[in-house]
């Protein structure tokens, strides 16, 4: 095989990178690879999405543990009849869950109290369950597996729109920022070239 015919794949690989031509101007190249890239982005965004969600569905599985073995549930009191304000508006699904005041017992004894949301219509001196932390503070429930899946497919989501949307608002950026320069370069050289034509008019 010549030399010449070995180094054919280089070429084209070249040309298909950086273009051909005399008039090829850096501006031109930088915006090939640009639009190279912007490809890339969009071919490569399913496999970053897949790992966001993986990454994502491993820590709030760990992050999940920390909170069911920091948490437990307790039975609370109502303090107070669970009914809705006065002239307050709900919508048709809207939770029927009103807030409340309950007590319940202390690690250090005696009780504490805090406001929680229970189901509209329980009655006072109903005992209702609530998470509370180690030191006897109320606490969002832990993690469960329908929140963790959802949390880790709105990642993935997010992840395969976003990558390709930012690649193509960079490439937008680029591009003006490219046409601003070769107009500016198109203005000197026009500048330095209009009097010698309008002299050789004259």
């Amino acid at each position: 095989m010549s030399t010449r015919g070995a180094g054919w794949p280089r070429r084209s690989l070249r040309r298909l990178l950086l273009g051909s031509g005399p008039l090829k101007r850096r501006s031109d190249r930088i915006q090939m690879i640009a639009r190279l890239l912007l490809v890339l982005a969009f071919l490569t965004a399913p496999s970053v999405a897949v790992f966001v969600a993986d990454a994502t569905n491993s820590h709030l599985e760990t992050v999940a543990t920390a909170q069911a073995a920091e948490r437990h549930q307790v039975r609370a009191v109502l303090l107070e009849d669970a009914v809705r304000p006065p002239g307050a508006t709900y919508y048709e699904g809207a939770p029927a869950q009103v807030t409340a005041r309950v007590s319940w017992a202390a690690p250090e004894g005696g009780t504490r109290t805090g406001v929680v949301l229970v189901r509209t219509g329980r009655r006072a001196g109903t005992a209702v369950p609530v998470w509370v932390d180690d030191g006897g503070s109320l606490a969002d429930p832990p993690l469960d597996r329908t929140e963790i899946s959802g949390t880790a497919l709105s990642m993935a989501a997010l992840s395969l729109i976003g990558v390709p949307l930012a690649a193509w608002l960079l490439y937008a950026l680029l591009c003006a920022a490219l046409d601003t320069h070769r107009q500016r370069r198109w203005a000197q050289g026009w500048a330095a070239v209009e009097p010698v034509w309008v002299s050789r008019l004259l």
